[in-house]
């Protein structure tokens, strides 16, 4: 029995202020009775919407533990596969330094978000090189009011991009006096440390003198997390003591792991600073001959552990090998991460039918990650025109004018102006050498993301009760990325044409020649966005139930994202581009043009219909208008039903319109069985039977059609007494003319390694890999598989989301208020042109978009709260539905965990072939929050979040095995118990 129902049970003996299923009362009201809700541009008087709609006030996120906005909108129980977590920014992620929600599971481009209602511009760097998004990190948390989410689509409102629901963060409109807060924090085992301090100053009272004005600043910091912080199995890649029911236990995958159990040896893999050679070969130039040998025996290991145990390699040197726990040595599990921000804001009653706002909002979110270094070996990133792999061959003689070549030969030095070459033991004999090293400087990414952002608009009424809005915004994101420690294969070469990298002591080696073969790759990338828009709006006349409401509105954005390559294809030498460095850029710049309508009409009291449209035409040739139809009918006051229909649109992304070739990895595992004569012709080593990392290559295309959605939404609402609702909403989404690269890349795989490298299916491109050093003319393990962006195939989603929330008083001096969230996913199902139908609800899947960390069943939210004087204590629990390992879209088969697991589709397997998780265990933990109210003026609280400290499940399939857990759902469990002491002091 899974222990996660146990503490939510035990979560209702306590409580904090509870999100809502509408807004309350204050916020962007129209008059004293009214309110504008996100989804609508017409104002109402209750808070019970058609479409379903979660509020989470500045209060509710205190009493969580919650201090950003990216951290409260991850924990919605309606956010799903494809969320970017800050546990993706260590190192891995193309949109580095971002964090971004995903409703539904539909991808962070289908959830819009939106600051006041407004758009904001995007994050210049997409997710996966292919979908843009506004990164949440950009938001002022300390003057948030509060964040109101609409499970549904809202084309019909705002346009592209609203398919899965909105995001809206909305600000405060009016703060008065002087309001001081800060915390610090730390893990129960000292580490993670984080700091965070905010001012905010305001004066004037709209009511009595017509106008405020507050400013605010912000600063907080996080401390990075490293895996050998944490326990087993989580600070290693040795995981030979995670073992089964047989006794049959995991491989070792570090570098030049040993598994004692099967004798495996996982090698022979490049080592930091200890460099091996060999002859070159007398048949191929490009690479050597023979077993390897140090070449610096003196030196051995340098303090990394040796051993003689290297199975059936026949290029390990019998002398031993050197293993590197490499998870343990460089693996980030959080990153480094600083936030700053200026917020202003000014309004003004404008006579008594109008009120003007200036808004000014400065951001800038630092972080840094790193991990593993780089060997000296490999092959520039794609596009490469087949460039070959770089093999550090030796030359014979080095000379101050040496120009490097692939081979060693040919470099301009020889016995008249050079020496023989200190590094290469068989330069005597003439002969050419192959070195075998890693640097011994990990990688580094740092961005630097500066988010600017002005709003200017006025709200009002003239004549008969004509209302009005009219506003402008302008946004813009720049960010800086700095990536240090990759290196350029043709600098390599000339550095050893010249006999400036010492071989025997790598760290010897100058800091110049560093910087020469490894220059730091600095990218700026920039995007905008301006929008000016405006409203009318007016009480038609009376219907039975209240006033015919009508508004008509007119928008025109402007957008562009100018994002360069970090490392641009060329037809010119591709020894000249980097190792790693993703060559994914893009650049364009589009308008669009919009009109759009809102029609409410009561037609009796107990029945509200709603009709919605937008016509929206962009200068890039796509228009879409999207309808929109609700109703909510009450037959009794405690009972209403509700229901929309709608459709919606997602423009191609900048990226996925005009994007360079986007690379992304993927971990791969061949079947010796089913290949048997590939993993023959390597000799049955680890080269053929390990895992490989195969890249999945996708280019742009301009002639995209937009998504098209359809969805439809069905509720009840039951209010059986006073402060008691509980909601059951159900929802369906279907997307048709996905833009995608390749779906399901199993047919490919196939076809290279029955056919000896030969593919022939349409619009796929498959390049080999890296040689095996042991068999240099056998068939590599594939390297690349490229296609372009293409409107194909459909997918469906559906659902059910339940609430529940009361506010009860227990006695005549405490509260008791709860709040429940769960989100349950029936379908995510993608059919193909082809015909053939994958579901991936309950699964990895899809792991091409959601880097392998799954679609879970269900999500679900507990918050509860007792108030007692100036006392709260609230407890919160969380939980995620563990689900069933299999990896769909790269052909594995749920319900199937013996062959998932005998093909490699992301289902790890112990030694003995019986698989580990066939599924996954459920993520939990519980969050304890207790704040205590001093006079008027000063609150303390302290957290206790992850309160018993659950540890993540051991999961090595998710994330393609990089973490030994899924960063998505479990990131607070990875982090451990962890400790907040904060204050406010209210002047």
């Amino acid at each position: 029995m899974s222990a996660a129902p146990i503490v939510m049970g035990i979560a209702l003996v306590s409580a904090p202020a509870f999100a809502q299923d509408a807004p309350a009362d204050e916020g962007a009201a129209t008059s004293d009775d009214t309110i504008v809700v996100t989804g609508s541009i017409l104002r109402r008087t209750d808070t019970e919407t058609p479409s379903p709609v979660t509020v989470l006030s500045s209060e509710t996120l205190q009493e969580r533990g919650i201090n950003t906005v990216a951290d409260a909108v991850q924990r919605l129980s309606a956010n799903g596969a494809g969320t970017i977590t800050q546990g993706w920014n260590t190192g891995f992620n193309f949109a580095s330094g971002a964090n971004a929600p995903a409703l539904r599971g539909l991808t962070v481009q289908a959830t819009l978000s939106i600051s006041d209602g407004l758009r904001m511009a995007p994050y210049p760097l997409a997710d996966d090189g292919q979908r843009n998004f506004v990164d949440l990190n950009t938001i002022p948390n300390a003057v948030v009011d509060r964040i109101e989410v609409l499970r549904d689509g809202a084309s019909s409102t705002y346009g592209a991009d609203a398919i899965a629901g909105v995001v809206n963060i909305i600000t405060k409109k009016e703060i008065q006096g002087l309001h001081l807060g800060g915390s610090v924090g730390i893990s129960q085992r000292g580490d993670a440390g984080e700091q965070r301090v905010d001012v905010t100053w305001g004066y004037g009272d709209l009511a009595d003198q017509g106008f405020n004005f507050y400013v605010s600043g912000e600063y907080q910091k996080q401390d990075a997390l490293y895996a050998r912080d944490r326990g087993y199995p989580f600070n290693t890649q040795d995981w030979t003591g995670v073992c089964g029911a047989s006794g049959s236990c995991l491989p070792n995958l570090n570098w030049n792991g040993y598994t004692p159990e099967d004798g495996s040896f996982n090698g022979l893999i490049s080592i930091p600073g200890v460099t091996l050679v060999r002859p070159g070969s007398a048949t191929n130039p490009l690479t050597g001959a023979g077993r390897f040998e140090f070449l610096n025996p003196a030196a051995g290991c340098r303090g990394y552990n040796m051993h003689q145990n290297i199975g059936t390699s026949t290029t390990a040197p019998l002398a031993g090998v050197c293993e590197v726990d490499f998870q343990n040595d460089y693996i980030m599990l959080q990153p480094d991460i600083e936030r700053k921000g200026l917020t202003a804001r000014f309004t003004a009653n404008v006579g008594d039918n109008a009120q003007l706002y200036a808004i000014a909002n400065y951001y800038q979110t630092k972080s840094h990650a790193s991990f593993t270094p780089l060997g000296f070996n490999g092959t520039p990133t794609p596009p490469n025109n087949g460039a070959l792999a770089y093999n550090v061959m030796l030359p014979v003689y080095v000379c101050n004018t040496g120009v490097g070549t692939a081979d060693g030969l040919n470099t301009g030095c020889d016995a008249t102006n050079g020496v023989l070459n200190p590094y290469n033991p068989y330069a005597a004999g003439g002969q050419t050498a192959q070195a075998f090293l890693r640097s011994t400087r990990g990688r580094t990414v740092d961005t630097n993301s500066r988010a600017l952002r002005g709003v200017l608009g006025i709200d009002g009424s003239f004549g008969d009760d004509w209302r009005y809005s009219a506003n402008f915004t302008a946004s813009e994101v720049r960010l800086k990325r700095s990536q240090e420690n990759y290196y350029i294969p043709q600098r390599i070469m000339d550095a050893v044409a010249r006999g400036q990298i010492n071989f025997n002591d790598l760290e010897a080696t100058p800091d110049d020649v560093w910087d020469f073969i490894g220059p730091r790759q600095q990218t700026t990338s920039v995007s905008q966005l301006w929008q000016v828009q405006a409203t009318i709006a007016k009480d038609l006349f009376e219907l039975p139930g209240g006033p015919l409401q009508a508004a008509v509105g007119v928008s025109y954005r402007d957008e562009s994202i100018d994002a360069p390559s970090a490392n641009p294809g060329t037809l010119g030498n591709q020894y000249d581009r980097y190792y790693s460095i993703n060559s994914v850029g893009t650049a364009g710049s589009r308008n669009v043009k919009s009109a759009f309508f809102e029609l409410s009409a009561p037609i009796i009291d107990q029945l509200e219909l709603g009709a919605s449209g937008r016509y929206d035409d962009y200068s890039t040739g796509q228009s879409n208008f999207s309808p929109k139809l609700s109703l909510k009918f009450t037959p009794i006051p405690q009972v209403a039903i509700r229901g929309t229909f709608s459709k919606g649109f997602r423009i191609p992304s900048f990226n996925e319109s005009f994007g360079l070739p986007t690379t992304g990895y993927v971990t791969r595992t061949v079947n010796c069985t089913t290949f048997a004569a590939f993993c023959a012709a390597h000799g049955n080593n680890a080269y053929a039977t390990g895992n490989y990392s195969l890249g999945l290559t996708q280019v742009g295309n301009p002639d995209l059609d937009p998504e098209k959605s359809t969805a439809f939404t069905a509720g009840v609402i039951f209010e059986p007494i006073r402060n008691v609702s509980l909601t059951v909403d159900f929802w369906h989404i279907k997307v048709k003319n996905l833009i995608t690269g390749v779906t399901d890349t199993s047919a490919a795989e196939a076809a290279y390694y029955a056919n000896n490298g030969v593919v022939n299916i349409p619009g796929i491109t498959v390049l080999p890999g890296q040689p095996d050093p042991a068999f240099p003319n056998a068939l590599p393990v594939i390297g690349f598989i490229q296609s372009s962006f293409t409107n194909q195939d459909q997918q469906t989603v559906s659902g059910i989301d339940f609430g529940a929330r009361a506010s009860l008083p227990i006695g005549s001096s405490l509260t008791w208020r709860t709040d429940f969230d769960a989100s349950y996913m029936l379908k995510y199902e993608l059919k193909t042109d082809a015909g053939d139908v994958l579901r991936y609800d309950g699964t990895l899947s899809p792991c091409n978009i959601t880097s392998c960390s799954g679609s879970p069943k269900w999500r679900a939210t507990w918050q509860n709260t007792l108030e007692f004087g100036d006392t709260a204590v609230s407890l919160t629990a969380y939980y995620t539905k563990g689900y069933d390992t299999a990896s769909i879209d790269f052909g594995g088969i749920k319900g199937d965990c013996a062959f998932n697991a005998a093909n490699g589709t992301s289902t790890h397997a112990y030694l003995d072939g019986t698989p580990v998780n066939c599924k996954t265990k459920d993520i939990w933990n519980l969050d304890l929050t207790v704040s205590q109210k001093i006079g008027d003026k000063f609150t303390v609280y302290a957290n206790v979040l992850n309160l018993l400290d659950t540890k993540p499940p051991f999961d090595p399939d998710s994330a393609y095995g990089l973490f030994g857990f899924n960063p998505a759902w479990a990131g607070p469990n990875i982090l451990g118990r962890y400790f907040r002491i904060g204050a406010k002091v209210d002047f």
